[in-house]
């Protein structure tokens, strides 16, 4: 049996040593936060949405989850039953289960994993489930706008931290062609459009707009 102390290490080391040219995704450049001792927050720069990789040793279990801004609190009583049907039939999916969270009761996607049979592979597969479920939720729910938003900001506040952690306009639009896959002009304009300016800004207080 693996702890969480060394599974979220180990969960760490495979994400941050990818190379864009990877052919799974475990395999790929992820950006990695420790949150504390039992949990992570990955993003993949090209698939800007952020994934909880949270680790129980008393479950023995690792659970990764994306948490979408879609909130159902408000629905009338008569669609939000419609909804919750539709959710549980899409449980049927292996490994990915679908859930409610907050107090918004919002669409969440999970993947359980064991500590006593983590592996990269099995990883790998996770993150495909978590991606696909992501997916499946906007395709049958409409929300393919509410998702680019929230990606387009994620991404943001990655590239705003880069630039506070010093780094020069052209390292920013190499990581946004070669990692996140934009054309120059694209990578330019996003610069722009989040507010990024050189010289005498360097340093300084960065929010992004979107």
């Amino acid at each position: 049996m693996t702890s969480c102390n060394e599974a979220l290490k180990m969960i760490k080391e495979w994400l941050v040593q990818g190379t864009p040219e990877a052919q799974n995704l475990v395999d790929f450049p992820w950006e990695v936060e420790v949150v504390d001792k039992s949990t992570l927050k990955a993003i993949h720069p090209r698939f800007p949405i952020e994934i909880d990789i949270l680790c129980s040793d008393e479950a023995k279990s690792i659970r990764a989850t994306i948490l979408t801004p879609i909130e159902t609190i408000n629905l009338d009583n008569a669609n939000r039953v419609k909804l919750y049907r539709k959710l549980l039939r899409l449980n049927n999916i292996p490994l990915a289960k679908y859930m409610l969270y907050g107090d918004e009761d919002s669409i969440g996607v999970a993947v359980d994993l064991s500590t006593f049979t983590l592996g990269k592979k099995e990883f790998n597969d996770a993150l495909a489930f978590l991606i696909s479920g992501l997916v499946t939720i906007v395709k049958e729910f409409g929300v393919e706008e509410a998702i680019y938003m929230e990606m387009a900001e994620e991404l943001a506040k990655l590239v705003a931290r880069h630039f506070e952690e010093g780094w020069s306009r052209d390292k920013l639009i190499d990581y946004l062609i070669n990692i996140v896959g934009m054309k120059k002009e694209e990578a330019e304009e996003f610069l722009r459009n989040i507010g990024i300016k050189f010289g005498k800004t360097r340093g300084l207080g960065l929010t992004p707009t979107m």
